[in-house]
Formats: C-alpha cells, sequence, structure tokens
C-alpha cells in the first residue's frame, strides 16, 4: 500500500512540476470564491457568538478568534528582538490585535485561550486545475486549519482559517476531495504544535509590518523630495474636517474633554513616528473642532436593513456611547505611539451610534470604505451575493446589537457585514476574511499636510531605501518559495516538529517526526500524506468527496440507470456542472473512473484541440479566452493518458 501511494506520488509530481502552495483566495480562478469564503467566515464568527455562554459580551466559551488572539499576544511577548524599542513592542501588539478585529488593545485584554481539546490531524486537498494543481496539505486543530501558501512577492507564509470556510474553498468551490488524518495525541500536544503555527505567524506579521512601515517611509520622503502630497493616512478619512462645530460631535467633546499635546521634534530618519504624531495630533484636532463623521465612511444600508431599531438595540447602542467615552479620554491620555488610529475610530463610531440613536436606524462604519476591489459576476450570483450578506447583517443585529455584546470584536463583525451589504454583497471588498483573524478595521485614509522632517531629502530617501531593501532581503531569505527545498509541506512538517525540543519529544508526542521535504517526493502533498498515514500516530481516517462526486451520489439515487451515469460524465450533459472557461476545454469527466482513464484522456485531448481551433477564431471577439480554455484543456488533457486525474471542473457558488 505504501508503495503503491509513492508510485501515484511520483506520477503526480510529474505530470504537475508545481504543485501545492497557493493563495486561499486563487485556489478557483473564479471571481466568487474569495467572496464566498469570506462570507463563510464571518458566518462562522457569528455562529461562535451564538454558541458561547454568557451575556453582555462576556463569552465563557472563546471564540476561534479570540482563543487565537490570546495564543498570539503569548507568542508575541517571547519574540522581542534584540535592541527593540518599547514603541516597537506596542506596535508588534497593535499589528496582532488589529488582525483580530480589535484596535484599543489597552481596554480590551484577551482572555486566556482555554484548554485544548486534543483535537489534531492533517488534511490533504485533491488536485485539480488552477494553482495548487498537484494538491495541497493543511493541519487541522479544533477548528482551525494551519496551512502554508506561496504568497503575493514569492514568500511561502502560513494562513489560518476556520474549518468551515477552508472545507468551503476547496471542497465545495474547489471541487477537490479532503481527506483528514486524525491523530491520537493529549491536549499538551495539541496546544505545543499550535502554539508553534502561531509562532509562525506572529513573526511573519511582524517582519512584514515592519517592511511595509519601510515602504511607507520611502514613499513619504519621495513626495517630500519631489514636493507633492504626502500618501494618505490610514483611520484619518473617519472624520470631516469640513463638518467642524457638528452637535454631536461638540457634545461628545463636552463629555470627554479635549486634550491638544505639542507635536515634539522626532529623529530626522524616524518617518514612521512622524506619521504616528501627525494621526494623533489629527485625532486630538478632530475632537478638540467638533468634527463630523465622513459621510464616505458610512456603510450605505437599504432601509429594510437599517431600521428601525429594536428596544434591546438601542439599549445597546446607549451603553456602547458610554464605553467609547470612556475608552477616548483614556486613549487622550495613552502613551501608545499609534494612539491616534484608535482614537478616531472610536470617536467615529461614538457619532455613528449617537446618528443612529436620533434617526431610529442602524448607522455603521464601513471597514471596506476606500478599498475597493474590482469584480465581475453574472446577476444571478450577484443576487445570491446579496441575499447572503443581507442574512448576515441580520445575524449581526441580532446577535450582537440585540443581545449587548459591546466587546470591539463582535461590533466589528456587525460593520464588516454591513459592509459587504454597502459593497454589493462583497464580504471580501478590502481583502480576505477569516474567523481565526484578518479582520477588517474601519480605517478610511485621508492625506494630512505634513512638514518634511529635518536633514537632506536625498540622504534619508537613500537611508530608507536601503533600509527597505536589507528588510525584503532578509524576509526572503527565510520565507521565500522554492519548488523542491520550501514549500507548503517541507515548512508545515518543520513548524510541526519545531513544537517540541528534540525528535525524541516529536516521537513521544506523534509517533514520529512529521516527514519533511529532504525525502523523496517529499515536497509532493500527495507523498507527504502518505508518509503521515504510515508512520504517525493516526487515530483514524475520514475522507470527504469532492462536491461534484456527493451530487453525482445524490443524482444517482433519485434516478439510478445508464442513462443517468452517462448524462453525468459528460461536462456538457451534467446536471451538477456548468462548464466554465477556467476550467479548461473538456468533453469527459476521469475523476471517477481508472482503466478507462487514457481513452477518455483521449477524446479530452481531440476536444480541446478542436475547441482550441475554435478559440481560435472566435480570439479578436473575446480576448483569446476560448483559444486559452482550449490549450488549457489539452494540457490538462495528457496526465489522463497516463491514468493521472488533475481536473476535476470547479463551482461559483456555495450555500
Amino acid at each position: 500500500m505504501r508503495s503503491s501511494r509513492l508510485i501515484a506520488a511520483a506520477l503526480l509530481a510529474a505530470a504537475v512540476p508545481l504543485s501545492g502552495c497557493s493563495i486561499l483566495s486563487a485556489i478557483i480562478e473564479a471571481p466568487s470564491d474569495l467572496a464566498v469564503g469570506s462570507s463563510k467566515s464571518l458566518g462562522g464568527s457569528f455562529d461562535a457568538i451564538s454558541n458561547s455562554s454568557g451575556s453582555s459580551g462576556h463569552a465563557q466559551q472563546a471564540s476561534l478568534n479570540q482563543a487565537s488572539y490570546a495564543r498570539d499576544l503569548a507568542e508575541l511577548a517571547q519574540l522581542r528582538a534584540p535592541g527593540e524599542t518599547l514603541a516597537d513592542s506596542l506596535r508588534g501588539i497593535s499589528r496582532v490585535a488589529e488582525d483580530h478585529g480589535v484596535s484599543d488593545w489597552e481596554a480590551e485584554p484577551p482572555g486566556a485561550p482555554g484548554p485544548s481539546p486534543g483535537e489534531l490531524g492533517f488534511v490533504y486537498v485533491g488536485s485539480n486545475v488552477g494553482t495548487a494543481s498537484g494538491g495541497h496539505a493543511a493541519l487541522a486543530a479544533d477548528g482551525v486549519v494551519y496551512h502554508l501558501q506561496n504568497a503575493e512577492g514569492g514568500l511561502v507564509l502560513v494562513v489560518r482559517d476556520g474549518w468551515s470556510a477552508f472545507h468551503t474553498v476547496y471542497q465545495s468551490l474547489g471541487n477537490r476531495p479532503l481527506t483528514v488524518a486524525h491523530l491520537d495525541v493529549t491536549p499538551a500536544v495539541d496546544d505545543a504544535v499550535q502554539r508553534a503555527f502561531s509562532r509562525l505567524y506572529v513573526e511573519q506579521e511582524l517582519a512584514l509590518a515592519r517592511r511595509d512601515a519601510a515602504r511607507d517611509d520611502v514613499a513619504w520622503l519621495e513626495a517630500f523630495a519631489a514636493g507633492t502630497a504626502a500618501p494618505p493616512l490610514r483611520g484619518a478619512g473617519l472624520v470631516d474636517p469640513a463638518r467642524a462645530g457638528d452637535p454631536d460631535a461638540e457634545r461628545l467633546r463636552e463629555r470627554v474633554g479635549s486634550v491638544r499635546r505639542e507635536m515634539a521634534p522626532s529623529p530626522s530618519a524616524d518617518v514612521e513616528s512622524l506619521r504616528e504624531r501627525l494621526l494623533a495630533d489629527f485625532a486630538e484636532r478632530a475632537l478638540a473642532g467638533a468634527w463630523g463623521l465622513e459621510p464616505a465612511a458610512i456603510a450605505e444600508l437599504p432601509a429594510e436593513l437599517a431600521g428601525p431599531l429594536g428596544a434591546d438595540e438601542r439599549d445597546s447602542l446607549e451603553s456602547l456611547s458610554a464605553e467609547l467615552e470612556h475608552r477616548i479620554a483614556a486613549l487622550l491620555r495613552s502613551e501608545r505611539p499609534d494612539r491616534g488610529r484608535p482614537l478616531l475610530l472610536a470617536q467615529a463610531r461614538w457619532l455613528a451610534a449617537q446618528r443612529s440613536l436620533a434617526e431610529n436606524r442602524l448607522v455603521v462604519l464601513d471597514p471596506f470604505a476606500g478599498a475597493e476591489r474590482p469584480d465581475e459576476l453574472d446577476e444571478a450570483l450577484r443576487g445570491k451575493r446579496r441575499a447572503q450578506a443581507a442574512e448576515l447583517l441580520r445575524r449581526g443585529r441580532a446577535l450582537v446589537l440585540a443581545q449587548g455584546r459591546l466587546d470591539e470584536a463582535s461590533l466589528n463583525l456587525v460593520e464588516e457585514a454591513a459592509g459587504a451589504v454597502a459593497h454589493d454583497g462583497r464580504t471580501d471588498a478590502a481583502g480576505p476574511l477569516s474567523e481565526v483573524g484578518l479582520r477588517k478595521l474601519p480605517a478610511r485614509a485621508r492625506a494630512v499636510a505634513a512638514t518634511p522632517p529635518a536633514g537632506e531629502l536625498g540622504a534619508l530617501l537613500a537611508g530608507a531605501r536601503a533600509r527597505l531593501a536589507a528588510l525584503d532581503a532578509r524576509i526572503h531569505a527565510e520565507w521565500s518559495y522554492e519548488v523542491v527545498r520550501r514549500n507548503c509541506i517541507t515548512e508545515l512538517a518543520r513548524t510541526a516538529n519545531g513544537a517540541f525540543g528534540s525528535d525524541a519529544e516529536v516521537e513521544r508526542a506523534l509517533g514520529a517526526r512529521v516527514p519533511g521535504g529532504d525525502e523523496p517526493f517529499g515536497f509532493v502533498p500527495l507523498a507527504f500524506f502518505a508518509r503521515v498515514r504510515d508512520r504517525l500516530r493516526v487515530d483514524s481516517i475520514d475522507e470527504l468527496p469532492a462536491r461534484r462526486a456527493v451530487e453525482l451520489e445524490r443524482v444517482l439515487a433519485e434516478s439510478p440507470g445508464p442513462v443517468t451515469r452517462l448524462r453525468e460524465s459528460t461536462s456538457y450533459g451534467s446536471t451538477v456542472y456548468t462548464p466554465r472557461l477556467r476550467d479548461g476545454a473538456f468533453l469527459l469527466f476521469t475523476d471517477d473512473v481508472f482503466w478507462p482513464r487514457p481513452a477518455y484522456g483521449l477524446a479530452n485531448l481531440g476536444f480541446a484541440l478542436g475547441y482550441s481551433g475554435f478559440g481560435l477564431a472566435a480570439a479578436p471577439f473575446d480576448r483569446g479566452a476560448r483559444l486559452r480554455a482550449g490549450l488549457s484543456g489539452a494540457l490538462w488533457s495528457m496526465p489522463e493518458l497516463w491514468f493521472v486525474n488533475v481536473r476535476k471542473g470547479t463551482y461559483d457558488w456555495a450555500d
């Protein structure tokens, strides 16, 4: 059995040389997969609220996001670099907290993550066309899926998803079978492995944050050198200086007071500190000048979803306003170098809550404002997406506002749902969401007048560019993608093994070392998973068929017989699949047959070549879309001639 799996892995590696490791949003080259996955994540976050116990926002059962937040901060405390300043440490906390929907982390420290149930397993994701053609592998623990992906810029980065979103994107949309090998481990082992992946995640996030800051330094210094306006500051677009003297903002100022600190000069090369001080000064001026809410920062909701407010919702908004007043007063006194953004967000949320109460309809900030992404969908899918977003907002109102759950992360979920409604149902309007992190706080940007730092701008710019190049080189040296030596499989194994101090500890915890890339075909997901099954202490195996296989079983049960089976074996006759150009041109499905596969592959190859001729003629009218589909179809028919199936078809939507 073991040798047959390795032979299959070798064939797959030969047929699909660039196997595994892809961005989740690119697994299916479809406009809806990221939106559906993000919707599932948002729904999963609401499920966590619904399933938790307690009241007034004090749940006894931590959600995936809360547990992950606590674990991340614990690992962050262990990662302080030599020479790191207090300001650097506070910025690191802010970066981690923002990923979990928290801006004012001083007011909302996370609770303990709680004991791990000891549910740990490895997941094999079957092959299909598109990226990760040769399959993928991940580690699942307590409802969270950890996997490494080849991100933009050629980096291998750890990603965390809730199981529901992972299953939706890979199995329901990607039409890939999933196999889960559940391990027999103790809760302590489960916790150690999750902490190792959390440590890698935080380490990568901090490195990327430093690089982002260095890029901003270069952009600001380039603007100063060119005599143009500095780039906009995130968060400054939540309030509007042109609306000074707003009545609600004047009431807020009366309740919390206002503080204006002098902007002390910073070291000439510290452009990051300059940006932070500018934003803090902007926030203080907004409070002192009673600036009103920026209209473009508000999520535009249809009347049937915005109101009217229920009595419980009004009580919650009153309590939220009082809590925000306390937080604004505390932030005015805070020594956080980056206090400007949470201070502006708290002001904007208070103004939105007051408008909600005055107008008796829901007014919330739009976390996707200013970060819209292009999208092309047919109207049928748009309708499904709108309906899904509307239902998410209704759930959010019922679970968060009506039940008085006033923690910032829960409020942020309502903002995300409202933002999805405002953006035609796009839950991914500003990038992917995750119920384990990757939240999107409202942070609409605005340009703020800035004075160039002291010093010779040319020298400052050269120094900033050198620092950026050094940071970029360090990141690529640590995490750059290499097909064989460093990919989603090698880093998955390295991180899991690194959770323990020695090989002996790994063997006691898992039964054996997690197989790495130093073994033959060790970088191939199928070979990796075969070794996991053979060597580790596996308790049970779950086989989760691809979506078409599930649908086909249902159709054959309802209408058995050779006619139904023949119809469903063809891509153009099937009732459970619709041909899509991104899947390539093909005639026959080969994932559910074996011995006839070469003959089917030959038929698919001939069909694809013929379709390519049609595509060539149609190229002036469709920009080569059908030609590319034909050539892709021919390419993915070739492995079928050698009994290897890759192509299975994909889907646009999952309810």
